[in-house]
């Protein structure tokens, strides 16, 4: 098991990273928080990781924190979801919208996201209730990772406003980066963004 990875970041896609440790390139699909949190390229990262392994396929998974890493590992325990699926969660809700829906009960957060249904949701919820602790994953108010000095809650809100927008997720990521600081708000960070649209 790769639990971390630490090296600089050579190259960034929609999900993908490329981070080089030792010489040699780790290719890890990230959740979006992940991606929001990245240093710029050419800069030390540090990722937590979880390695899938099939017969035909060797995949590494990438999460911001040890605690969206563990939320990972406790959805992939439900029968019928896997590290897709599960990155297909962890990336289209707040881990705190997620943890707070499975202990109230409430399918209608993890049932929105993309692939999911009712289903699949009341069985996450079914097996996992009582296996959430909501204190387990209250992130620190720190910065992830090194010399991200920006909003990072006020980002995600950004892009999924700017995504409303027509924006691809990637696009919107990247241009919220670009302008935001780190006493931005939401709201500000968006009308900057269209600002330097034109």
């Amino acid at each position: 098991m790769i639990n971390f990875i630490r090296g600089i970041l050579r190259d960034k896609d929609y999900d993908t990273i490329t981070v080089e440790c030792g010489g040699v390139g780790f290719q890890i699909l990230c959740t979006n928080s992940c991606m929001i949190n990245l240093p710029n390229l050419d800069e030390e990262v540090k990722i937590y990781t979880y390695m899938h392994v099939r017969e035909d396929e060797m995949s590494l998974y990438g999460f911001v924190s040890p605690e969206e890493k563990k939320l990972f590992l406790q959805l992939i325990t439900v029968s019928g979801v896997g590290s897709k699926t599960a990155i297909q969660i962890l990336s289209a809700e707040r881990m705190s919208s997620i943890v707070s829906s499975i202990i109230n009960e409430d399918t209608k957060v993890i049932a929105s996201c993309k692939g999911i249904g009712k289903k699949i949701a009341e069985r996450i919820i079914l097996e996992l209730k009582d296996k959430i602790k909501p204190f387990d994953y209250i992130l620190p108010n720190e910065n992830v990772f090194k010399d991200t000095a920006k909003n990072n809650m006020a980002i995600e809100d950004a892009v999924a406003v700017l995504t409303t927008l027509g924006l691809s997720k990637n696009r919107a990521t990247e241009l919220a980066r670009e302008c935001a600081v780190d006493t931005d708000t939401a709201e500000q960070i968006v009308a900057k963004v269209l600002h330097n649209m034109g």
